[in-house]
């Protein structure tokens, strides 16, 4: 009997966790079908592109996850340099580098690379973050009110007071305008809805109730706006990668943009990844096998046409606090996708552009964090520095050049700190005795910054200098602070002073252990003619 309990108690519990699962993943996909939507539009791609990597990311990359909460699919983030690899190189590229995304993944993850990605600045992600923030809003306000986004940063910034125009005044009922009208309802509906403080309607996706209310109103009304075109059969506007491009696979723009999307992807998914850990204690990612996962599921993105998968916040959280248990929700999102597309395509027919683009705009407005700017602001000022740049970087370059701008800014101020050479100076006026202490790590290259500041110190005072809070020095600076306290020793008994100099050599023995020290201590009392501490 009691093994008759125990089994019906586990399947009392199994049961209770697929209800939940079930019902999670049902809230996931209502979020995760006007995302991959808009940002298929985004990209100026099919709406099958991000449909198909939605698919994937859930049934996929779900099933094979290191963090099994995490929901992937594609993602707000990558839409510039989706757009700019298409400009470039083209649609057609665009899948085979999303392939050589996955390959590298997995690569990196049999290789036990997962860590690596997760060692970024914030002050680098939070920038990247708001300048992709501001640049999805800008394309696609133009986009919200029917208009076309210009290529720059620059041009949608001055082209926004004439798209602004056309869509206030006149009021003729242009397109623009009733663009205007779906786009404004759209964001306002979000905004009220998140406001909301009852938590049973707050479990139905914001965006989902937008996107209906602003499609109902589309549609009742007649506007004659941009509505998503796509046929009655969903796989008609399917796209592969062509087998004669794999002999390109080692192109050397094709391997440059693997690594960028590979950086981006995987930095996002595993920062995502923490999140998760952080928000919810039934998630412990396995980053390695999280990276390994992501890279099949591009790898098979890339050959079935579709968009670059990264795990996605707004997703996972939508999963975690509808109270998912397990895999299963992410991997039922993903079939109900596939469902939906399959058997009800035409509803997407319905759904006017402008709705989706004011989902991207509200999001585009979200990804630039003002908080989290202040917050490293007060933290250090050099790091908001690195913040700014890399923001501006993007805004005024592309997604690639300005986060490697912000890394080289980050390796300029750590170069900074490691070669800035601290000496603190604490003046006993009873003793007439100045005590200099050292700081951090030492070596020959900061060796003119040592001379200066030991150099500097008064003639006319004892001096005390420790390393107590010295982390490391090397070879050429102990000679160097050997012969200083030798000149300094040598001017003193040569001029009868009464003042005396003395290093804590036993201290910065602690820091350098494998010097040869004995022999050191030998030919300094052999100069100086005292021991040595």
């Amino acid at each position: 009997m009691v093994y008759n309990t125990d089994e019906t108690a586990m399947i009392h519990i199994n049961t209770n966790s697929f209800k939940k699962d079930f019902l999670a993943s049902v809230i996931v996909f209502l979020v995760a079908m006007p995302l991959a939507i808009g940002i298929s539009i985004a990209c100026g791609l099919p709406v099958y592109c991000g449909i198909i990597s939605g698919i994937i990311g859930g049934i996929v990359v779900g099933a094979l996850s290191g963090n099994s909460l995490q929901v992937s699919g594609p993602a707000a983030g990558l839409i510039l340099i989706v757009v700019d690899i298409i400009h470039n190189l083209g649609i057609e590229k665009l899948f085979l580098i999303i392939f050589a995304v996955g390959l590298m993944q997995i690569l990196f993850g049999f290789l036990s690379l997962g860590k690596w990605f997760r060692a970024i600045s914030p002050a680098i992600i939070q920038g990247m973050l708001a300048g992709i923030g501001i640049s999805i809003f800008l394309s696609q306000f133009h986009i919200m009110l029917d208009s076309q986004p210009q290529n720059s940063f620059i041009e949608n910034i001055l082209d926004l007071g004439n798209v602004i125009y056309h869509s206030v005044l006149p009021l003729n009922g242009s397109a623009h305008h009733l663009a205007c009208i779906i786009g404004i309802m759209t964001i306002s509906i979000i905004i009220f809805w998140n406001a909301l403080p009852y938590k049973k309607l707050k479990s139905i996706p914001a965006a989902l109730v937008a996107i209906i209310i602003a499609s109902l109103t589309a549609n009742i009304l007649h506007f004659d706006i941009n509505y998503i075109n796509v046929g009655n059969n969903f796989w008609t506007s399917a796209q592969f990668l062509k087998p004669s491009l794999l002999t390109q696979i080692f192109n050397l723009k094709v391997i440059i943009s693997a690594l960028i999307i590979t950086f981006i992807a995987s930095a996002e998914t595993l920062l995502t990844s923490t999140a998760i850990d952080k928000m919810s204690t039934k998630s412990k990612t396995d980053y390695d096998k999280e990276i390994i996962a992501q890279g099949v599921g591009n790898a098979i993105s890339g050959v079935v046409g579709g968009l670059p998968i990264t795990g996605v916040i707004v997703r996972s959280a939508a999963n975690i606090n509808a109270d998912a248990q397990t895999r299963l929700s992410t991997i039922l999102h993903g079939l109900w996708i596939l469902l939906f597309v399959s058997f009800l395509p035409a509803v997407l027919n319905y759904i006017p552009v402008s709705s989706l683009a004011a989902i991207l705009v509200y999001t585009g407005y979200k990804l630039v964090d003002v908080n989290s700017a202040k917050h490293i602001l007060k933290l250090s000022k050099g790091e908001f520095a690195i913040y700014v740049i890399t923001l501006i970087a993007i805004l005024f370059t592309n997604l690639f050049e300005g986060i490697l701008a912000g890394f080289f800014c980050a390796l300029i101020k750590s170069a900074y700190k490691v070669l800035k050479v601290d000496i603190d100076t604490q003046e006993n006026n009873d003793t007439n005795t100045i005590t200099a202490k050292i700081h951090g790590n030492i070596t020959f290259i900061q060796l003119p910054t040592l001379i200066e500041a030991l150099e500097s110190l008064p003639k006319n005072k004892n001096i005390t200098l420790c390393a107590e809070r010295l982390h490391y020095i090397d070879h050429a600076c102990i000679d160097f602070i050997k012969e200083w306290e030798k000149e300094r020793r040598t001017e003193i008994e040569k001029n009868a002073l009464p003042y005396d100099v003395h290093v804590d050599w036993d201290q910065m023995k602690e820091t350098y252990p494998s010097f040869k020290w004995g022999h050191f201590h030998k030919s300094h009392d052999e100069n100086n003619n005292n021991s040595i501490h």
